[in-house]
């Protein structure tokens, strides 16, 4: 029996890491996504669609960083919530904080693949908060709540609603052409 509690705790750490390493991501293009915090994570997609539509739509783009408020980037009159995640070892991206009354008008997906990226985004207005689903451009999904809410009084494990993507419901992108094509496919003529 081991006394020492710092021992017990490393080698429960390595038996756990060990369990969830993903082999996928070992050499990956874009493996530092898994050595960030997944609150810092958001960031990330933050950025990236900063640049990314600071380049589309020059001077148009407002930024909201960190946790200000319910948006992260506006276009015009245009505001979007961003949601950043990795592929998981079920093949998903793990999408929560989804706000049924939140102050934006649309959501940018950004899904990082061991090299891939990947890209959804979809108006408020064709989210079912109330059936809990999407039903939207192919993609068929439900909605799970993770928080209470005005019209809920389920138990509550966090804020808003949680969304698992898979690759094969966003659009692969590799050139700010192919961002263009799907943000324009949604949203063309609101910005």
């Amino acid at each position: 029996m081991m006394n020492n509690i710092e021992e017990f705790l490393k080698e429960l750490l390595d038996d756990v890491a060990t369990e969830d390493t993903i082999d996928q991501w070992e050499g990956a293009k874009f493996s530092k996504i898994r050595r960030i915090q997944i609150d810092k994570r958001g960031s990330v997609g933050e950025r990236f669609y900063l640049v990314a539509l600071s380049r589309l739509y020059p001077r148009r783009v407002e930024y909201n960083d960190g946790d200000q408020g319910d948006w992260d980037l506006k276009i015009g009159k245009m505001k979007f919530e961003i949601k950043t995640a990795s592929l998981d070892k079920n093949g998903k991206f793990q999408n929560e904080g989804l706000k049924k009354d939140g102050d934006y008008n649309g959501v940018l997906f950004l899904g990082i693949a061991p090299n891939d990226i990947y890209m959804y985004c979809i108006k408020i207005e064709n989210i079912d908060f109330d059936n809990k689903k999407i039903n939207h451009n192919g993609v068929r999904i439900n909605l799970h709540n993770r928080g209470k809410d005005e019209s809920t009084t389920e138990r509550a494990t966090g804020a808003g609603y949680k969304c698992d993507l898979k690759p094969e419901y966003m659009q692969k992108i590799s050139c700010l052409n192919d961002i263009k094509t799907v943000f324009e496919k949604e949203f063309h003529g609101l910005i």
